[in-house]
């Protein structure tokens, strides 16, 4: 008896030691992304089913308490992004792919039967954007989202955060061309904004963030054999939205790579996979801040 009594005191002078190192550790991270005079802006690429790593990464800083004053995205980054900022807890938004069972490709690549220049049809998306963010609105969103789109028009990036039309421009930021077929807006076409910007922190800081995340996704792409010239054009695809994306990292006060191992980006059944990475990146990222010094207030 007194050696099971020794063992439980054992476990709870270990637990409440842990306890009080992760409170530890949120309060210092959230010094350093909460304090005074700071706005904090997450930005979450594009990369189909990469983005439910984001997931896992946004849990990670709720759980420290950490405020998000304002959020950017593009492709599956926009779609998660403004799940998020309507009010959604990222466990939730996964109930919520579960439930409406996205995780089948199926799901989401319908075929498209329009003749509209699209090979898919993303209906059903629209669809479950439609049912659970039914106002439609940018300015109802409870964080302040900039949806980032392709206006091939203009051959620009664009970056809507204000007025309606909210589930149209999220579904054109994940329209992959010849995939998706483009989403026409007062006149103008747009397509999925990773052509131009993958991470879109630029309207952040834009907005006045002075503290910036950028998530981006980083994975094992040594490959020794390839059987199929559908993957050499799948990874020369890659090498372009890897462009669009890196090249936007330097701007990030943090630039974050969720690292997820050889999952791919059709992987959608994967979704606990991805939001793991997710959270492992988004703890460790967390205690690396609070090792760091404290800056004190954010200066413009």
């Amino acid at each position: 008896m007194k050696q099971i009594l020794f063992l439980i005191a054992a476990a709870l002078t270990v637990w409440s030691a842990t306890a009080q190192d992760t409170a530890a550790t949120y309060a210092a991270a959230r010094q350093q992304l909460n304090g005074n005079g700071t706005t904090l802006g997450v930005a979450l690429c594009g990369g189909s089913a990469f983005g439910y790593a984001h997931l896992g990464f946004l849990q990670a800083l709720d759980e420290a308490g950490v405020r998000i004053d304002r959020l950017s995205g593009t492709s599956m980054g926009a779609i998660v992004g403004m799940f998020y900022a309507a009010g959604y807890s990222p466990r939730a938004i996964v109930d919520i792919i579960k439930e409406e069972r996205m995780l089948k490709k199926t799901r989401i690549f319908r075929l498209n039967f329009k003749h509209d220049g699209g090979l898919a049809d993303y209906d059903r998306m629209r669809g479950m954007m439609a049912k659970y963010v039914p106002h439609n609105s940018f300015d109802s969103l409870k964080i302040p989202f900039y949806c980032c789109v392709a206006d091939m028009n203009h051959l620009r990036p664009v970056y809507v955060s204000t007025g309606d039309k909210l589930k149209e421009y999220v579904s054109a930021s994940a329209s992959v061309p010849r995939v998706f077929a483009p989403v026409m807006i007062d006149s103008v076409y747009y397509v999925d904004g990773y052509i131009f910007n993958n991470l879109p922190v630029e309207p952040l800081i834009e907005a006045g963030c002075n503290v910036t995340i950028g998530l981006y996704i980083q994975r094992d792409t040594v490959m020794e054999r390839i059987d199929d010239p559908g993957i050499i054009a799948s990874r020369a695809f890659n090498v372009n939205s890897n462009l669009c994306t890196l090249d936007h990292v330097p701007l990030c006060t943090h630039g974050v790579a969720i690292k997820v191992g050889d999952l791919g980006k059709l992987d959608f059944d994967k979704i606990d996979e991805f939001f793991d990475y997710g959270y492992r990146a988004g703890k460790e990222f967390l205690a690396g801040l609070a090792a760091e010094p404290a800056t004190g207030a954010a200066k413009d």
